[in-house]
């Protein structure tokens, strides 16, 4: 059978992320509040009103134009997709097949597995033991490397930081290829590279409706670009990728400004308390994050884990990585499930009797 593949495919790993029973998961930076019931009876009697026997138009045309409102941009520099890991698979076939991709690590692993997939050789320049972007080795990485693509996420995944505006503008100006700055996160850390959009076509940037909108489960992304990269990016993203009713869901969303930043809001207020609190708890250092997460050091992360979980509460591993050795990582979540994890943590902690 594994003639039948390509090489590349069978050398890679496919993502994989294990769902063990647990009270309290904060393992996916999921927002801890499901949608309102109200709301999602809007949806619902849209949806009923919807034909079902026909097709939308092929790249959600409508619900791009009103993104663009909503978010300042021209229609015809926004396409959507069934969230954005199918965006960056877009772009990487669109512009990097058999090339060189190049990021940073650690961060978000489907930059590298898409990448990989498509022959690509994917470069990553480490981060500095800060998390912080090593400026000069990146700019000359990049210049004797000539990567198609360079993916960036911004706040940077799973690290939680932001990196300087001064500095991605410089890779950008520099770069050979598409810049593209992912900002899943940016709901939560306010910064944005949009402005820039207008003076660099190299430019792309990558947003979601999984986390601030509370629509994990909907699967809906979107790109802001200059329209001619859209245009290419389109040729090779599957049309129709988007059904009727997470395009219903994410229009009903859009309507709901104010509890959305409700609901932001209320996250940035538990970020702090619960940065606050593991900064109590003994032999626990975390690190500030921009974003609806906070990544922190134990003395033995893999035990950690596991007696959490032991107490149903649910984070993520990160600690395969070098930079990342003995860290975890753990979503906000309500400040019920925060301090249940807090007191687990600090339960963990406790020197034996």
């Amino acid at each position: 059978m594994k003639s039948l593949f390509r090489k590349e495919v069978l050398q890679m790993k496919a993502y994989h992320l294990e769902r063990p029973l647990c009270d309290v998961k904060l393992n996916q930076n999921e927002l801890p509040r499901d949608i309102p019931s109200a709301i999602k009876s809007q949806v619902l009697v849209r949806f009923v009103q919807t034909p079902w026997n026909r097709y939308s138009k092929p790249y959600s045309e409508d619900l791009c134009e009103r993104v663009a409102a909503a978010v300042g941009w021209k229609s015809e520099g926004v396409t959507m997709a069934n969230g954005s890991n199918v965006l960056i698979q877009a772009l990487i076939l669109s512009a990097a097949v058999r090339q060189v991709v190049m990021t940073v690590a650690p961060t978000f692993s489907l930059y590298r597995l898409e990448a990989q997939a498509l022959g690509n050789r994917v470069v990553e320049v480490p981060l500095l033991k800060d998390f912080s972007l090593p400026k000069d080795d990146f700019l000359r990485t990049m210049r004797i490397k000539k990567p198609s693509i360079i993916f960036l996420s911004n706040p940077n995944a799973p690290t939680g930081n932001l990196f300087p505006e001064e500095i991605l503008i410089e890779i950008i100006e520099k770069a050979p290829g598409l810049v593209v700055v992912d900002e899943a996160y940016y709901p939560f850390s306010g910064k944005t590279l949009l402005p820039a959009l207008q003076q660099y076509k190299n430019l792309v940037l990558l947003r979601t409706f999984s986390k601030a909108f509370a629509l994990a489960g909907v699967r809906a992304g979107y790109l802001l670009a200059h329209p001619s990269v859209v245009k290419e990016v389109r040729k090779v993203l599957l049309p129709y990728c988007l059904n009727v009713l997470s395009q219903i869901v994410v229009e009903t969303l859009l309507e709901q400004v104010v509890l959305v930043q409700k609901w932001v809001m209320e996250s940035l207020g538990e970020r702090e308390r619960l940065f606050e609190g593991l900064q109590c708890v003994p032999d626990v250092s975390p690190f500030p994050s921009a974003a609806n997460f906070i990544c922190f050091r134990v003395k033995g992360a893999k035990k950690t884990f596991k007696g959490l979980l032991e107490q149903g509460v649910l984070v993520r591993d990160v600690s395969d990585n070098k930079l990342l050795k003995n860290c975890l990582r753990v979503s906000v979540g309500t400040a019920e499930e925060n301090a249940r994890f807090l007191q687990a943590l600090k339960f963990l902690s406790r020197p034996p009797l």
